[in-house]
């Protein structure tokens, strides 16, 4: 059997969700339970880092957990096969824009390299306190336990809960801290019984959170850990030891959430007001709105297509096809139907770049609104391949052509994009620049002009799109990354790469 060397493998800074196919060799830095009520059950999840010290979150449905036996705490692990998708939602464990999903055909094996770091990013209490961190991101910190209180039973939604409240300090800050459960035990235990009442706490994967209006350190429920006196550290010198914070808000990403929900009404866009890219990213509420933006460029970090069942209405599948076997013959796994299946079809879902004379943000087109502003369907641009993409800047001349061309677009404005700060917007509509949009638009109609070279066209309805995705909800509902209608999004300040031409647009 041929040796792997380190350049068969992806460093996690470089996977994206172009493809599935991706190989990376990690170490799992914590594994945890996360316990759900719906119909998906419980789910493994973890924290990976590759040697670079690059950490990203990594999630196992149920049905999977038999192929994550080998990620085991501490140790180095290759890992093929594997979904990517956008890292969203509160109390993120890793910084990283983009989580892992395992999937039907992911793989786990041995690696023979070693590393003992901890890879610890710890963060100071300056910027904790100064309010310059994003709080939907978890942190690692480390000070001396002090002014320890009793632990307090309260009532938190019907249930008695242990709480603990505490100081953290180093020698020039104080950071208030607040353990529930079993963490407020360790610390007590630690403080009651120990050999000194002088201790370091090291909470790692911690939240920040504000009480009564001030900032406070608190644990994750099951995500944090926590260590009394970790090696390596002393109450006199630990702080040298901090590194420069790294989870600058500005650096950060987000994805948009989707919800569950009936099939949206029909909805009067005339009704709507039209806004700049500056005032739905700046936007405080959830709304509806129009926007006159030109596409600036395609956003490659995602596939321009996704393969769907056609059974199941084109639910999103996963590619399961052993390549090993002559003559190749294409299968896929249905998470709908539950079945492998062979009948799919592409389905565009494409990420653009857009611009005002204000702003710039991103938006994603599903299958209904993208086909008839490209003007062919992604079957017939993919000639009916059923291969990944295997280079996202490949695209089809269809695609590039609508880079400059100016549209107004109906836009969501979503809770994700409101509270998480999301800067993918989902489009419900698109008219013509110049088009005057009136009650009479507001119909169902995938009627296109033919003038589609200038950009000039009529109105394009997703209301026979299956759009259960342009809503959102809350992270617990914790449906299927494999879902068609999962919105992917990043943040406001995310540096994507893209596809931009100079082109005019006839206008």
């Amino acid at each position: 059997m041929a040796m792997t060397t380190s350049n068969d493998f992806t460093l996690l800074s470089n996977v994206k969700p172009f493809k599935t196919t991706w190989k990376v060799e990690v170490k799992v830095l914590h594994s945890w339970t996360q316990h759900s009520n719906f119909s998906g059950g419980d789910s493994l999840e973890f924290v990976l880092v590759d040697k670079t010290g690059v950490k990203i979150h990594c999630t196992c449905k149920r049905i999977f957990v038999a192929r994550v036996k080998k990620l085991q705490v501490g140790e180095w692990r290759l890992l093929e096969n594997f979904s990517v998708t956008s890292a969203t939602g509160k109390y993120r464990p890793t910084s990283h824009k983009f989580k892992l999903s395992i999937i039907g055909s992911s793989n786990v094996n041995n690696s023979s390299f070693k590393n003992e770091d901890e890879f610890l990013t710890l963060t100071p209490f300056q910027a904790i306190l100064n309010g310059s961190l994003d709080s939907n991101i978890l942190i690692d910190v480390i000070g001396q336990a002090t002014d320890i209180g009793d632990v307090e039973v309260v009532q938190v939604l019907g249930k008695d809960k242990k709480k603990l409240e505490l100081t953290l300090t180093d020698a020039s800050e104080q950071l208030p801290c607040c353990l529930w459960g079993r963490f407020a035990e360790q610390v007590f235990r630690a403080y009651k019984v120990g050999k000194s009442p002088n201790f370091l706490c090291l909470l790692r994967f911690a939240k920040i959170n504000v009480y009564k209006g001030q900032v406070q350190i608190t644990n994750s429920f099951e995500t944090s850990t926590l260590v009394i006196n970790p090696a390596g550290y002393d109450l006199q010198d630990y702080q040298r030891l901090l590194p420069n914070n790294e989870l600058a808000l500005s650096n950060e990403d987000h994805e948009v959430v989707k919800t569950k929900g009936n099939k949206r009404q029909i909805d009067k866009w005339s009704l709507y007001p039209e806004r700049s890219l500056l005032d739905i990213i700046m936007a405080t509420e959830i709304e509806k709105c129009i926007v006159k933006a030109t596409i600036y460029a395609i956003d490659t970090d995602w596939s321009w297509y996704y393969f769907g069942c056609v059974k199941c209405n084109f639910k999103k599948v996963t590619d399961i096809t052993n390549r090993d076997v002559v003559p190749l013959k294409h299968v896929f796994r249905c998470d709908t139907c539950h079945q492998s299946v062979t009948n799919v079809a592409p389905k565009f879902k494409l990420h653009l770049i857009v611009k005002d004379d204000y702003g710039e943000t991103k938006v994603m087109l599903l299958d209904t609104i993208a086909e008839p502003i490209v003007g062919v369907s992604a079957d017939v641009l993919l000639g009916g391949s059923l291969e990944q993409i295997e280079d996202p800047e490949d695209l089809p001349e269809a695609i590039t052509n609508l880079i400059g061309k100016t549209f107004k677009f109906g836009v969501y404005v979503n809770k994700d994009n409101v509270d998480y700060g999301a800067d993918i917007f989902s489009i419900g509509k698109t008219w013509a620049a110049d088009e005057i949009i009136t009650e009479a638009d507001d119909t169902l109609t995938t009627a296109v002009s033919s003038d589609r070279s200038s950009g000039q066209m009529s109105v394009i309805s997703i209301e026979s799109e299956d759009n259960t995705c342009l809503s959102s909800t809350p992270l617990s509902k914790r449906r299927g990354d494999g879902d068609v209608d999962d919105l992917a999004s990043t943040s406001k300040k995310q540096c994507s790469k893209t596809i931009k031409l100079e082109k005019n647009n006839g206008e």
